[in-house]
């Protein structure tokens, strides 16, 4: 048994975790090598991934004695706790200073690096230099730290922590609803493919907030729904407006996020984890979808923005779609961004200005090259769902009639239409 099985996935940083600690249990072997105990380790990573329960399953893998500094205090009271922090771990070596959430030591800015608390941090690092005395800190975020503070010889190791992959957030998932009552109907395909699991926290709340729901309604155990509402609500701050929304309106709402989903799923199979009609984010009246793979190419994702006004204005008789004014902004955007980096409209469309703003008529050509761009795009989103029609109704029905659709409905859907649909 190790401490680091109370950690799921991230194996690679485990696995370097466990180096180190076979560092500090057997120093001499080392030692005889010619190897030395690195002089310290940052953890650096967004808040949420488990940096602390890393740390913490280090500390206790090791089996040093270990003197963990958090902020609790401002001023010199703050100052003198970090300072006797590494005092008592040179007395008591070999041992382990923790330095969690080093970052928020202090408050300055990028450019007022050298706080007092900063400087204390770097003294004792230099004064148990030597003396069997490892130095552990997690950080959310490192440039907020002085270059001179976590250069190598103060910290030589640092580490990584991102988002769990696919594979690592299927074992968190199966964790978090290992000691939950779940019903037959739970879906974990879907629930990988409509969740972005961006930090092992939010998966948690998430898992979370389904069982109090559930437990609330007085179920007999977490249903499918329960989990899908609570990603709703929480993940893409969805509010449950499914049936406030006029019959009209529900139907053009629909049929635009059906013509972003037929179109990414004809570009990139399997590519859509979820659908709905609901409002995401607290904006105005309108539905989203969230593609769960990434497109092969960065120009189809402009084709699949354009898709919902090309839905609506094709196939309904509205002539001038509302409410795709968003859209539209976000495929300009990456169209200006694509012409002026790679010369996409040739040589004369880089922009090579070395003034803070461009001239006049390179921003007169690279206007026009983008409103030429968005026509062409938005004619082949079009014509997408011209030959996907029996695709694109299916979709806009059934979102109509559930509200929501997951990664299986549509693919069902897809299916239903397996003779008509066609691949461009």
């Amino acid at each position: 048994m190790s401490a680091f099985d109370k950690v799921i996935g991230y194996e690679s940083i485990k696995e370097e975790l466990l180096q180190i600690c076979d560092i500090l249990k057997n120093r001499d072997l080392y030692r005889q090598m010619g190897a030395r105990l690195p002089h310290g380790m940052l953890l650096v990573g967004d808040p949420g991934l488990g940096k602390t329960l890393m740390a913490k399953c280090f500390i206790e893998e090791s089996g040093l004695t270990t003197y963990t500094v958090r902020r609790n205090k401002g001023g010199d009271g703050f100052v003198a706790e970090i300072t006797t922090a590494f005092e008592e771990a040179r007395n008591n070596a070999p041992s382990i200073v923790f330095l969690d959430d080093m970052d928020k030591f202090a408050n300055e800015d990028n450019d007022h690096c050298d706080t007092e608390e900063y400087v204390a941090v770097q003294a004792g690092i230099d004064l148990v230099n030597g003396s069997d005395v490892f130095v552990l800190a997690t950080v959310n975020n490192d440039r907020k730290l002085p270059d001179s503070l976590i250069r190598a010889g103060r910290f030589d190791r640092k580490i990584e922590v991102d988002c769990p992959s696919e594979s690592d957030a299927e074992m968190i998932i199966k964790h978090f609803l290992s000691n939950k009552k779940l019903s037959d109907d739970i879906n974990m395909e879907d629930l990988l493919k409509m969740i972005s699991y961006s930090s092992c926290a939010e998966l948690e709340s998430i898992l979370n907030e389904a069982a109090v729901s559930a437990a609330y309604g007085r179920k007999e155990a977490v249903a499918m729904n329960d989990i899908v509402k609570s990603v709703l609500r929480m993940q893409y701050n969805a509010p449950d407006n499914f049936n406030k929304i006029s019959a009209d309106d529900l139907k053009m709402i629909a049929l635009h996020e059906a013509g972003h989903t037929v179109v990414s799923e004809m570009l990139c199979p399997e590519s859509v984890g979820l659908a709905s009609v609901r409002t995401s984010g607290g904006g105005s009246q309108g539905g989203f979808i969230h593609r769960c793979k990434r497109l092969l190419c960065d120009m189809d994702d402009v084709m699949i923005l354009l898709a919902g006004k090309a839905a609506v204005e094709t196939f309904s008789d509205q002539v001038c779609a509302k409410g795709c004014e968003e859209d539209i902004r976000r495929a300009g955007n990456r169209i200006i961004r694509k012409i002026e980096n790679t010369g996409t409209a040739g040589l004369g469309m880089i922009d090579v200005s070395p003034f803070s703003e461009s001239s006049e008529n390179f921003n007169s050509r690279v206007e026009a090259v983008t409103h030429a761009e968005l026509e062409r795009y938005y004619k082949q989103a079009k014509s997408i769902l011209i030959k996907n029609k029996a695709f694109l109704e299916k979709v806009t029905q059934a979102l109509v009639e559930k509200g929501t659709l997951l990664f299986s409905d549509i693919q069902k859907l897809k299916a239903e239409c397996k003779d008509k649909v066609k691949i461009v």
